[in-house]
């Protein structure tokens, strides 16, 4: 019989005592289970960064182009959740009438999200430009194509900085995407400074399908990536 199952008990004496002590206990027990925390889920597969296995429909951002009959350009910034969806979405829009339909547009797609020591974890910030309408937007002066992140920062190298800085902390990464694919030029901009050494080690690991102009493979300045590492703010669940 369960414990929050009501039951006569032995001594009618007792009654009213008991029944009120088993209400607090299954109040109690409610409570922490409501409180309990969410434990990551554990996989017999390998360490991967999230990587896209399903293309974006972009219905929605055709029904904006009809809708505003404008031209442009947005940069979105998403995370890829353990569900293998786009969470935490901001776009930044020439026309920011246009941003909710990109946003939808992100949320169709899918993807493998990432694991890292046999659990799955929420992404590191992606960014991504998106083109929308009759080429009234001007051509990114870098080159026709945007580099395609292929393999995330290095978490192992993540996870041993936070263990050695035991604090948390925040980047804001620039970098180019070289033509051969690999983060260059790299300024981590971390606070404490602590972590630069290790942010810039973990995300020259990263690798890219290079940015392209004229059809040929090209450096891609620019480039941005937030962090937020360690304490109540990292990734790290």
């Amino acid at each position: 019989m369960s414990l929050c199952t009501s039951r006569r008990p032995e001594n009618e004496l007792l009654a009213a005592a008991e029944e009120d002590m088993l209400k607090w206990m299954c109040v109690a027990a409610a409570a922490m289970a409501l409180a309990a925390p969410a434990f990551a889920q554990k996989t017999d597969l390998p360490d991967r960064t999230a990587k896209q296995i399903g293309t974006f429909d972009v219905s929605p951002m055709k029904e904006g182009q009809t809708a505003l009959k404008v031209s442009g350009s947005c940069t979105a910034e998403y995370i890829v959740a353990v569900n293998g969806k786009a969470k935490d979405i901001t776009v930044d829009c020439s026309n920011p009438e246009m941003a909710p339909y990109i946003v939808r547009t992100i949320e169709t797609g899918s993807w493998d999200p990432e694991v890292f020591d046999h659990e799955f974890f929420d992404s590191f910030p992606f960014r991504q430009v998106f083109n929308y309408g009759t080429g009234a937007a001007g051509p990114d002066p870098r080159g026709e194509k945007s580099p395609k992140m292929e393999e995330g920062a290095d978490q192992k190298i993540i996870m041993a900085a936070m263990a050695q800085v035991k604090a948390a902390g925040t980047c804001q990464v620039k970098f180019t995407v070289g033509a051969d694919g690999k983060p260059k030029d790299i300024q981590p901009n971390c606070t404490p400074e602590a972590y630069n050494a290790k942010v810039t080690e973990a995300v020259a690991k990263m690798k890219y399908t290079p940015g392209q102009k004229d059809g040929q493979p090209t450096d891609w300045p620019g480039m941005s990536m937030p962090l937020q590492l360690g304490g109540a703010t990292t990734k790290m669940k």
